[in-house]
């Protein structure tokens, strides 16, 4: 199972499917001190993908499983609460649901923190759910506490788990339950380093005694009496001291305060007991002592997922897809057309040429409005080229002594996700300026849309391409005017195409295992669906014409094909 972790952090999701046996294959992360960290504790020879907002999805290996601790701030209660309103850190979550639909990602793992749970009275955690429901995922979540997991830390969190609905039939994830077991404090809090003493030498020491005598805390507390009691924890990021034993209080970045009594003496916690409480081992934070500041591994520890949940996470998912994967996993299985006759085109000439023993082929014959009985030859053949049908059916037909010759062409759409999108036509823009004599200035700004031209402004993006959220209002009105203007012509074209060999149906062919599910339609009918609807601007940047979406093809390892456009549709949605 191959999966790439988002907004990474030091990488405590990728532990937890690393201890199970997932590969891996790449990170993205921005945060220069958790990019450090995790070179350091892992390879320095991985890709950094950078910034979710600039990655497209096109660039990225084919994956498994996303994981994700999406930035709490905007959610939590020292962040603010801005929500999805913080368009730094609150819409991380579009992004991040820009690349699973885009991938087809199959499973996904996110964490945040609990107060996404209330968040504008459970409206945010609404949204999110319609979002990742809306790309075609079943969707699970629950707030667990690292102390359940054998981790001395209390720290709550909400994780999603997602589950794509092709893959979630008869699917009932449950989350890991808490384990009964006694975990032993001094185990993490191992750190012996004198600087971490808070004592009458350290400078800090008059802050700390003016906290224990301040209005919430005075007649309270005897300092004598806690230095008497080895590894009580105290919490001082409050107006008020908390005690705690056996127990540390959540980790946050750019909240220290906690300390701690070992020996007789008070210590802060330190970066490297920070790792451990959020499940990192000792062996990997050998690799950064020294490396990192003390301060700079608390804030990193701060933002961490802990390892242990989502091992046990990933544990629950893992026993699923080992049980279930030869019958749910559509993309294996729906491809692997090899084994079950179903490779191609191929598959729809063999069904029409052996229509007498195919149930298949008369069925598509009698919606095409065939009788059977008047039927005395089918000849059916690819065809190979530029033109919008893919297979050339030709019908012979006897009624009442005369014979009759039909020929339909029929475009064939395979697909094996009902979620998923087909390109259906992708060209060089010249191409598109001489079927539809596109404007000069039209032409120019579908250029930078696509990439064949660098982007005009500062900032943009996409360093190799704009958005169209990115040009102005009165760009956006050329851009939109000249699709709505032409919009017959355009829909036409790459649906049904021109010319001899110009699409008269739609073939339409959903294989999930060894379901096989399908929809005939006349090209009109095809063309009044998916064209149906306004010319419109995405929220993602893109063009959608009714049910089409126009965009820059991407991926080609980079090569200049990725500037070509493309439009594209979800052939399944014909399937009633």
């Amino acid at each position: 199972m191959k999966f790439i972790d988002f907004c990474a952090g030091i990488g405590g999701g990728r532990l937890g499917l690393t201890n199970i046996g997932y590969e891996c294959i790449a990170y993205s992360e921005i945060e220069n001190n958790a990019i450090n960290a995790y070179k350091l504790l892992y390879s320095d020879n991985e890709i950094n993908y950078g910034d979710i907002t600039k990655i497209e999805a096109d660039y990225l290996p084919d994956f498994d499983l996303l994981i994700g601790g999406f930035p709490c701030q905007a959610f939590s209660i020292i962040g603010g609460r801005c929500g999805l309103n913080d368009e730094d850190r609150g819409q991380i979550i579009y992004y991040l649901s820009r690349i699973m639909e885009e991938k087809k990602t199959k499973y996904f793992i996110l964490e945040n923190v609990k107060g996404l749970i209330n968040h504008d009275k459970g409206r945010t955690l609404d949204i999110i759910k319609n979002i990742l429901e809306d790309i075609g995922y079943k969707i699970y979540y629950k707030v667990l506490n690292s102390l359940d997991f054998s981790i001395p830390h209390m720290r709550e969190r909400i994780y999603i788990v997602g589950i794509r609905n092709d893959l979630s039939k008869g699917f009932d994830f449950e989350f890991p339950e808490p384990k009964k077991e006694d975990v032993d404090i001094r185990n993490f809090l191992i750190d012996n380093e004198e600087s971490l003493i808070l004592d009458k030498n350290c400078k800090t020491y008059p802050t700390f005694i003016k906290y224990l005598n301040n209005k919430y805390n005075q007649g309270k507390y005897d300092l004598d009496e806690l230095l008497s009691e080895d590894y009580l924890v105290l919490d001082t990021r409050q107006s008020d001291l908390r005690l705690y034993r056996n127990k540390v209080p959540t980790i946050r970045k750019g909240r220290q305060g906690i300390l701690y009594v070992k020996n007789g003496k008070l210590r802060r916690l330190s970066g490297i007991e920070a790792f451990l409480l959020q499940g990192i081992p000792l062996k990997l934070i050998d690799k950064i002592k020294g490396k990192i500041s003390n301060s700079q591994l608390l804030g990193l520890a701060g933002n961490a997922m802990t390892v242990n949940v989502i091992e046990e996470i990933a544990k629950k998912l893992d026993k699923y897809i080992k049980k279930e994967v030869e019958k749910m996993d559509l993309v294996t299985k729906g491809s692997q057309t090899a084994k079950d006759g179903f490779k191609n085109e191929h598959f729809v000439v063999n069904e029409f040429n052996n229509w007498e023993k195919s149930d298949l082929a008369k069925a598509w014959l009698e919606k095409m409005n065939y009788s059977l009985e008047d039927i005395e030859s089918v000849r059916a053949s690819k065809i190979t080229g530029s033109f919008k049908a893919d297979v050339q059916v030709e019908i012979k037909i006897e009624i009442k002594l005369k014979s009759l010759v039909d020929i339909q062409n029929l475009q064939v759409k395979l697909v094996s996700n009902p979620k998923g999108f087909n390109q259906i036509d992708k060209r060089w823009l010249s191409s598109y300026r001489e079927m539809w004599d596109i404007p000069d200035n039209v032409y120019m700004l579908l250029q930078h849309f696509t990439g064949e031209l660098p982007p005009k402004i500062s900032n943009p993006q996409d360093k190799r391409r704009m958005f169209l959220t990115e040009f102005t209002s009165d760009e956006q009105k050329i851009i939109l005017k000249f699709f709505n203007d032409n919009k017959t012509m355009i829909v036409s074209d790459i649906l049904k195409g021109r010319g001899s060999f110009a699409a008269e149906w739609m073939l339409v062919i959903l294989k999930i295992g060894t379901n096989l599910n399908w929809a005939l339609e006349p090209i009109n009918y095809v063309l009044n669906y998916f064209g149906n609807g306004d010319v419109l601007m995405t929220p993602r940047g893109s063009i959608s014409i009714g049910n089409i979406t126009v965009q820059r093809k991407g991926g080609d390892g980079g090569r200049a094909t990725a500037n070509m456009l493309q439009f594209k549709i979800n052939p399944a949605e014909l399937i009633k």
